[in-house]
């Protein structure tokens, strides 16, 4: 089975045309919509605005927003939230469905501000455009995806005993959000790549991991210094399989490319920014084992922020090949 890469929108509509184009965009674009409740009062949802807030609070990672200018069944339009989207995810693009045109030059100067592009049902082809330059513009080869899944749940399952893992489908997120109050960080380095690892987890589940007996360490009361060891272990085998699968011996980036971004954490937002607006890739593990212990939850990112040409990454490929057929290696 073919491993493809998602994104999660959500999508605030209620006009039948639009939401029959946008059914038509995310399954073009491998994109999952999800839908905010338009506040039909009849069958008790309750009000957008409140929904959406209730959306923005939690943990979904999300590519982009869609809103529509049209006021819904509670009064709300999208220009009103638009605003509270931009304060609460800066980096997640918003795009606006108006009615008579197709640019933001007649909006109030917040919406104008906060949105990334608008567009008008009659012009399906201005937001697959919105969509290309926005959420699919970076291309992450699906061999790399297959290839990072495969060595994570090797890792995972070398380090926790008798565990099952599984993995939802990869996405790509323009969100910063932090899950968890746990996460690591490793450098990825090569001539066709330059960013970071991320894992994220709750200290609690490492803890309760720990007490299970699932792993090396032997403690029913562990402590912060147990759990960063497991995170630092599961981060160190994953990294070494990258490195060995995809980082040919001396194709480390060259000194002209050693450009370096602050990177910056805002513990009370849940944010960490990397100084780039690029998607990123993102895998969401499950860790379970019903007789030792409850359900761990482990997220993975990848975020080439620095250098990333996916090209370099195709050659590889056609490099080993060379090799092999030049007698210089041999499959064993």
């Amino acid at each position: 089975m073919t491993t493809k890469i998602v994104s999660k929108v959500l999508v605030h509509e209620s006009d039948p045309a639009a939401l029959e184009l946008l059914k038509t965009i995310c399954s073009d674009n491998n994109l999952v919509g999800l839908k905010v409740c338009t506040g039909d009062h009849s069958v008790g949802l309750k009000d957008a605005s409140n929904e959406l807030d209730d959306v923005l609070k939690s943990n979904v990672d999300l590519g982009a927003v869609f809103l529509s200018e049209s006021v819904d069944l509670n009064g709300v339009s999208g220009l009103e939230l638009c605003d509270k989207i931009r304060r609460s995810r800066p980096e997640l693009p918003i795009f606006l469905r108006r009615e008579t045109r197709s640019d933001s030059e007649d909006l109030p100067a917040s919406a104008a501000k906060a949105i990334a592009g608008c567009y008008q049902t009659s012009e399906p082809e201005l937001l697959t455009q919105l969509v290309n330059d926005y959420i699919c513009s970076m291309y992450y080869p699906v061999e790399l995806a297959q290839g990072v899944e495969e060595i994570s749940k090797e890792a995972f399952g070398n380090v926790i005993g008798g565990t099952r893992v599984k993995c939802e489908l990869p996405y790509l997120v323009k969100d910063q959000i932090i899950y968890g109050e746990l996460f690591s960080l490793i450098p990825l380095e090569s001539d066709w790549c330059r960013g970071y690892m991320m894992l994220q987890t709750t200290e609690s589940e490492i803890m309760d991991l720990i007490r299970s007996g699932s792993t090396h360490i032997k403690s029913n009361r562990p402590d912060s210094k147990d759990s960063n060891s497991i995170l630092n272990e599961i981060t160190n085998m994953i990294w070494g399989g990258i490195k060995s699968r995809y980082f040919s011996s001396g194709d480390s980036p060259s000194d002209a490319h050693r450009t370096q971004v602050p990177i910056i954490v805002n513990h009370s937002q849940k944010h960490i920014s990397f100084g780039s607006t690029e998607p990123q890739l993102c895998f969401k593990y499950t860790l379970n084992d019903l007789e030792n212990y409850p359900e761990v939850t482990i997220y993975q990112r990848l975020i080439f922020n620095l250098s990333w040409d996916p090209d370099k990454f195709a050659e590889s490929d056609k490099a080993l090949e060379d090799l092999v057929e030049g007698g210089e290696l041999e499959f064993f």
